[in-house]
Order: structure tokens, then C-alpha cells, then sequence
């Protein structure tokens, strides 16, 4: 049975026979929800939120606006 490692905690997963990239495991230590992100070996991250990239993406040039509006003003 395949497995690989949590990179939270270090446990070792035990996954079905043929795990594939975008599975969503559990780890029962840590209770992390992840990702598989290669199979050769196998490897597992964090799931990737695109909502959190866009709201950084956002509230960066937000800020940028910000520092240019007080530079215009002085």
C-alpha cells in the first residue's frame, strides 16, 4: 500500500493503491486536510485556495494605491 508523509506533523498516510494528483487526503494525527501534488514520489501539501491568492492579489494594490494617494497629497 502506497503512503508518504504529512508536512505538518511527519505521519505517515496511507493512501489507495493508485493515488493520483488532486486527491484530497487526511492526516488522523494532525487532522490536516491535503493534497497529493506528485506521484513519483508521492507528495502531499496543503490545498491551494485561489480565493486567498486573489484577496492578496487585491489588497497589494490596494495598498500600492495608497501609498501613491499620500505621495500626490504632500
Amino acid at each position: 500500500m502506497p503512503y508518504a508523509f504529512c508536512p505538518g506533523c511527519d505521519q505517515r498516510i496511507f493512501l489507495r493503491k493508485d493515488p493520483k494528483v488532486g486527491d484530497m487526503v487526511y492526516c488522523p494525527n494532525c487532522e490536516d486536510q491535503l493534497e497529493v501534488v506528485a506521484v513519483d514520489p508521492i507528495e502531499l501539501d496543503w490545498p491551494w485556495d485561489e480565493d486567498e491568492d486573489e484577496t492578496t492579489e487585491w489588497e497589494e494594490e490596494e495598498e500600492e494605491d495608497e501609498w501613491e494617494d499620500e505621495d500626490e497629497e504632500e
